[in-house]
Parts: structure tokens; sequence; C-alpha cells
């Protein structure tokens, strides 16, 4: 099983766009794929469930948000598998193979996660102690024998570095960064590569001092690749001022996909019908849907070159 955090503190990126449908092309070609939505804004959640849906069915018992509420009280959260819905409507677009798309559910509360943390830690006197447990907790219960059944788990992180996104990051055996070729992207990936970097060093030595005995093992989360969206070609590559920061961003030393997204409404604006991004959409004709699918090829192939899928 990979565990992998597609993260950027920037917004409107794409990042809800390509966690979908990296997941959903996953899917299609066998994999059985896990979502979990940790952003607020629940915009991967309502990718695949409609509003009225969520609020009557999965609003207060189906979301990460519930793990999160036991998790600040101070005691052990519920099992977290007890979370999973199966992602209905994209599920019976897979119709080879033995693919399959579930998903953990967000919810807007997730807002104030780390407020209820904070005070909790607070009260109990044992700040430092408290944040390793819960920055801790998310890996651990990812290794329940119910999500052995996975072959990938992608969270999608929320647009900050908050305590909801570090749990995910300790989670991660890998991170994917989608950006936009341009001036604040590059400097807020130089920030966030800088920020997880200090992350991982912060949990591997805390662990040495908050383990109790226990056997903690180092995490070394690395980064997959930036991939970068809304691009505009021009003779089959990005436009030279797009070029241009993409080079900056590897000169930092990150690896970066050789795929690109193009800008695309099909893509980036509404997803019609609900709950089936377009790459499951066999109709939907579009370059940039085929820079998808080429993505998650080379995603695969990064992920283990020995072993990808065609």
């Amino acid at each position: 099983m990979h565990v992998v955090s597609v993260i950027n503190y920037k917004g409107g990126v794409g990042k809800t766009t390509i966690t979908a449908n990296l997941g959903a092309e996953l899917a299609r070609r066998g994999k059985k794929v896990l979502l979990i939505d940790l952003d607020p804004q629940s915009s991967l959640t309502f990718s695949f469930f409609d509003p009225d849906y969520w609020k009557d069915e999965l609003r207060d018992r189906y979301t990460i948000k519930r793990w999160f509420d036991g998790l600040s009280g101070g005691g052990t959260p519920e099992e977290l598998g007890g979370l999973v819905v199966p992602a209905k409507v994209a599920n019976a677009y897979l119709t080879e193979g033995n693919g399959r798309l579930d998903i953990i559910a967000s919810h807007l509360g997730l807002i104030t996660v780390d407020l209820d943390l904070a005070t909790q830690a607070a009260i109990r006197g044992k700040h430092e102690p408290e944040f390793f447990r819960v920055r801790g907790a998310l890996a651990g219960a990812l290794g329940h024998p119910a999500f052995a059944r996975y072959d990938l788990i992608l969270f999608d992180c929320p647009p900050n570095f908050n305590i909801v996104a570090q749990t995910a990051i300790i989670a991660s055996d890998h991170l994917v960064i989608p950006a936009k070729a341009d001036y604040l992207s590059t400097l807020g990936i130089e920030y966030l590569y800088g920020n997880v970097s200090a992350v991982i060093k912060r949990y591997n030595d805390d662990a040495k001092k908050y383990a109790r005995g226990r056997h903690v093992g180092k995490i070394e989360p690395s980064v997959l690749g930036v991939i970068f969206t809304m691009i505009e070609p021009y003779r089959n590559q990005p436009i030279s001022s797009q070029r241009f920061y993409i080079g900056q961003v590897k000169a930092l030393g990150l690896p970066v996909f050789e795929t690109t997204i193009r800008e695309s409404p099909t893509l980036f604006g509404a997803s019609t019908p609900r709950g089936v991004p377009v790459v499951l959409r066999d109709r939907v004709k579009s370059p940039a849907v085929d820079e998808l699918r080429q993505f998650t090829s080379e995603f695969l192939h990064t992920l283990r070159p020995e072993r990808a899928a065609a």
C-alpha cells in the first residue's frame, strides 16, 4: 500500500481535480483506491456526493471530522475504517477489472480542529507530548488491517500547514504537489518543502522523547513530484513564461513530472454528472483528459518503476 498526500498551500491550483481524477483513473486501471478529504472546503467530497446526500447521510456519521473529534477529546478515536463509504456513482463506471474507489468525506467544521486540539492539550498541561500523539495518530490508524486491502490511499490536504495537514504528511510515503507555473507558486513550493522537511525532522526527534517505550519508526516521506496545472500550451509545450517558472522549481532540486495539465474549462470547471471525474467519461474528448491519463501512467512509473502499469 502506498499513501500519498496531494498538497499545496495555494488554493486554485487544481489540487482537488488532480486528486479526484488520479484516484478515479487508478481505479479504472484495476487499483483499489481510498480518497481521504482533509480539506474543510470539502471540494473533493462534493465532487462525488450531492450536498443534500452529504447533509442527510454523511455529515453526522461518516466524515473525517468525527475521527478528529475523538482524537481531540484525549481518548482513542473510533476506527477510521468505519468512516469509509463507496463512491457509488464513480464505481458504476468501472466496468472492467477489480478496481474500486472509496472515500472518507470531509466536513466544513474541520476548520476548527486545530483550536480544539490546542485547547485540550492546554487543559491537560502536556502540550508537546500531546501534539506528538496527535501528529502520529493518522499514521497509526492507517496501520489497521482494514486498510491493507487498498493499493493506494490519497489525501486531499487543506491549503495550509495546520495540524491536519501535518498528520497527513507524517502518515504518507510520498507527496504530490500540484502547482501553477507562476511567481507565487514557485515561492510557495520552496516554502512548503522547507516546512515539510521541518515537520519530518521534528516528528522523528520527538519520537525519541515521547514514544514512551513504544517503537516508532522513522518517517521519510518524499516528494514524488510537482505536477504543473493550468498550462497554456504552444507547439506542444508550455509558453515561455511558464517554462521559466517550471525551470525555477527544477532548480530547487525537486522532482517535476514531465506531464503537464493544460487549462481546460471541461476539467477545472463544474463537473457533471456529479460523482464522475472526467477520466471516467469516455465521451469527453479533451487533450487535458489525455494528459491526466498520461500523468497517471507517469505517477505509477515514478511510484514503483519496476511494477509500473501500462
